[in-house]
């Protein structure tokens, strides 16, 4: 249910604040709640992704592509992810996730989105992610996603070879 809420909050924020480029890192900022909280004492390790989902449709809304997505209809299943563990977010601690599109292929688009506590300049946890858009008929090709949701042709970094290797399906 708190995740609902989470959701309600990240679409409602910063309504009407201007749209930022899809080459900025964005900051969404965050507390561990208490349902959070695993036996450990610690944010659940599960938490992390729900919390990086979050961060990736805030990415989209501030820069003005989520209508996009849902005017098409499109959904953004997660096709890979892959977390480092650093250190731990203890209860009712606040934290930043930073949110940087690193760039597409034919089908994916390539994410890194780090945890910060506040204060610390090292992440605790930093997470890649490879995400697909999907349509009515399927799978879209990630630069007709991009030229779609931007308007205009853009042209991506091309993701490092160890990510790609990093976030490919086995087998």
């Amino acid at each position: 249910m708190l995740t609902l809420f989470r959701l309600l909050q990240t679409l409602l924020a910063r309504t009407g604040a201007p749209t930022r480029d899809t080459t900025e890192t964005l900051v969404t900022r965050w507390r561990v709640l208490p349902n959070d909280v695993d036996a450990f004492g610690h944010m659940n390790n599960s938490r992390y992704l729900a919390i990086m989902d979050l961060g990736r449709i805030d990415f989209l809304r501030q820069c003005a592509l989520f209508r996009g997505v849902l005017r098409r209809r499109w959904s953004v299943p997660v096709g890979g992810a892959h977390l480092q563990f650093r250190r731990a977010l203890k209860p009712l601690q606040r934290y930043e996730l930073h949110t940087r599109l690193l760039g597409w292929d034919e089908r994916w688009f390539y994410f890194r989105q780090e945890f910060f506590r506040a204060g610390d300049p090292k992440p605790v946890c930093t997470g890649h992610v490879k995400t697909v858009f999907i349509g009515r008929e399927g799978p879209v090709a990630a630069p007709v996603v991009a030229r779609e949701l931007s308007g205009r042709e853009l042209v991506s970094p091309a993701p490092a070879e160890a990510l790609r290797a990093l976030l490919a399906r086995p087998g």
